[in-house]
């Protein structure tokens, strides 16, 4: 399984890279480093879960332009070399923006199981920085953005029953996280 994650996502950096390279350079050139790609990343993001629950366009907009611009800061950074404090920066902003839109979709239903998983995302997270991007992090803020951009629609009727499936595989998720920080771990002791 491993594997199998892994060759697709080196496929889609691959697919990525050459797609936005050109634009990457343009912002080089204009002195538009990765951190600042980072930052415009984190600002869309965070407009994004302002607007979850209350404008579904501006929603969309702001999370597609967040995605885009988590994107091109890869390119943007690959072109002189990534940095340690970049990947941080990266790493964080979209750790930021998925638990921000956990307690956001918590609010919303008011249902405390929410907060519980976002608690172990933010547990999984923190061991994720604190070995150095080393152990391993399932990612779920593009599954994340994609259910909200569905349970949201305005015509959607199933809201409150998309969200629950969400935020439960967000869960599992942050579970299966912190099981493989722990075999990491164990590893890496034995090793």
């Amino acid at each position: 399984m491993d594997k199998f994650a892994a060759a697709v996502i080196t496929r889609f950096r691959e697919y990525r890279s050459e797609k936005l390279k050109p634009l990457a350079e343009v912002c080089l050139h204009l002195g538009l480093n990765a951190n600042y790609v980072t930052a415009l990343s984190l600002l869309a993001g965070l407009l994004a879960v302002y607007f979850v629950f209350q404008s579904y366009l501006l929603f969309l907009l702001f999370a597609l332009l967040h995605l885009f611009f988590d994107s091109l800061d890869g390119v943007v950074a690959s072109i002189p070399g990534k940095t340690t404090g970049g990947a941080y920066f990266d790493v964080g902003t979209d750790t930021f923006i998925s638990f921000l839109l956990l307690l956001k979709v918590g609010w919303f239903l008011q249902d405390y199981y929410v907060y519980i998983i976002a608690g172990l995302f933010f547990l999984a997270a923190v061991i994720h920085f604190l070995s150095c991007l080393e152990a391993p992090l399932l990612f779920t803020r593009t599954v994340g953005i994609a259910i909200l951009s569905i349970a949201t629609f305005p015509a959607f009727p199933w809201i409150q029953e998309l969200l629950t499936i969400g935020y439960l595989a967000a869960g599992i998720a942050s579970v299966f996280s912190l099981a493989r920080q722990l075999q990491w771990k164990m590893m890496k002791r034995t090793g």
